[in-house]
């Protein structure tokens, strides 16, 4: 017997994610490193919130609302 399950698609990419590994790469180019990481990492959040619906800091991944400033 087999089952077969079908999956959601996967979601489209949001547009801003290749905005901002456009922009990191521009950076490398120009030797702004750290500006580059940065840029990615905010790339990075954009993709993280798209996969698991939580919104996350650009800088450390956790998610809203978690952080050490929340009273």
């Amino acid at each position: 017997m087999q089952i077969e399950i079908e999956l959601a698609p996967k979601p489209v990419p949001h547009p801003a994610i290749a905005a901002w590994l456009q922009a990191a790469d521009e950076a490398k180019r120009a030797g702004l490193t750290f500006a580059a990481n940065t840029y990615r990492g905010t790339a990075r959040s954009i993709e993280l919130e798209q996969e698991t619906g939580v919104a996350v800091c650009a800088c450390c991944f956790k998610p809203f609302g978690r952080g050490a400033l929340q009273h």
